[in-house]
């Protein structure tokens, strides 16, 4: 055969229906044995909020189109986002906002540094993403400015850390950059 075999997207879409009427059905079966089990405990709420979490991850990535930028963007957003809800739903510790954030935050900034490094050429089709990513990285500083965390070390390290990452960026691509201010901007 020279040719690859084709995959039915009528059937795909079938199936990502039916997973998808699985998955409510089964968040819906956890919160009725949540509410029946054990009342005062919200496990339902963080079993449906991972669902919830799945699903954006796995919807996004399906799209054939996806920028690598977006996609490391996209979860930044959702992870942080679900372990905060997974913090408040247990006692809100404020973990998520001491640990997990500033963490994720480094991760997010170190892949997109990679994503530079190996793809300088291309790097302007990551370039709103990494700006979009600076400002999700002040995060910690609206954190921090707010006395919503008692430990400030990561959240100070991850600022740096995004702040770094923004220089080196402009220091390796200044070049595609201009080029592509003046292509955008008719300079």
């Amino acid at each position: 055969m020279l040719y690859p075999k084709m995959n039915n997207v009528r059937n795909s879409k079938r199936i990502i229906k039916i997973l998808m009427i699985v998955s409510a059905l089964l968040s819906l079966m956890l919160y009725i044995i949540n509410k029946i089990t054990s009342p005062n405990s919200h496990w339902a709420a963080l079993s449906i909020a991972c669902i919830i979490y799945i699903w954006v991850t796995v919807l996004y990535s399906i799209n054939k189109n996806v920028n690598i930028a977006a996609h490391v963007l996209l979860q930044t957003i959702a992870i942080s986002s679900l372990l905060v809800y997974i913090d408040y739903i247990l006692g809100f510790e404020k973990w998520s906002l001491n640990i997990a954030i500033p963490i994720i935050i480094m991760t997010a900034n170190i892949i997109m540094l990679i994503l530079t490094i190996i793809s300088r050429k291309r790097y302007i089709r990551y370039a709103i993403f990494q700006l979009v990513l600076c400002l999700i990285s002040l995060t910690p500083v609206i954190l921090i400015s707010e006395r919503l965390v008692e430990d400030k070390t990561l959240g100070i390290v991850s600022v740096g850390i995004s702040v770094i990452n923004f220089a080196l960026c402009l220091i390796l691509c200044k070049k595609e950059i201009k080029e592509e201010l003046k292509r955008k901007f008719h300079m």
